[in-house]
């Protein structure tokens, strides 16, 4: 089973458009994450006492490597979708299948714990959950259109190479030879 294919992103408009506005929205999206967690990493991991907590020092550089691979592969996917490049949009592909499935077991795990903890009040924490839930739905989808994208680019690159690679077609004689 396959990733599924469409013609059309959001049923309005191309493929190459969807893909473009896809790339800008998340390279956008993950230089603010980066921004963010490069901040929080000079600025948040002091601990009680001003003493640095190195499990969140550790946690934090880690979002930021992760957040500048994401950078990285959506700056990819801005020039696979320019210069029409298949192969370029596998990685930002990749990295946000990961990233996906990594936010939909968080939230799951999130919301087993909220129902663990029924008695308390954990407005914030379902609201976070459901902001990572629907932002992982989102990026399923945004997975289809550029997974689509890359197989048309592949498909159009195929017909333009054999377009030109066939040769003259002779009929076949299949009359009985004359004795």
């Amino acid at each position: 089973m396959g990733v599924p294919m469409v013609k059309s992103c959001c049923y309005c408009v191309s493929l190459h458009t969807g893909t473009l506005v896809i790339a800008y929205l998340y390279t956008m999206w993950a230089l603010v994450e980066l921004t963010a967690y490069c901040l929080l990493v000079t600025l948040a991991p002091m601990g009680r006492g001003g003493s640095i907590s190195m499990h969140k020092y550790v946690l934090y550089i880690t979002a930021a490597v992760v957040s500048g691979i994401h950078l990285l592969s959506s700056l990819l996917l801005i020039v696979a979708a320019y210069k029409k490049l298949a192969s370029l949009t596998l990685p930002w592909t990749i990295v946000t299948g990961i990233l996906t499935a990594i936010i939909f077991v968080m939230s799951l795990t999130g919301i087993s714990l909220i129902l663990q903890d029924y008695g308390e009040t954990l407005e914030m924490e379902a609201i976070i959950i459901v902001v990572h839930l629907t932002r992982a739905c989102v990026s399923v989808y945004c997975i289809v259109i550029v997974h689509s994208r890359h197989k048309q680019i592949m498909y159009e690159d195929d017909e333009s190479r054999f377009q030109h690679s066939g040769r003259i077609y002779k009929a076949v004689n299949t009359s009985e030879p004359k004795v």
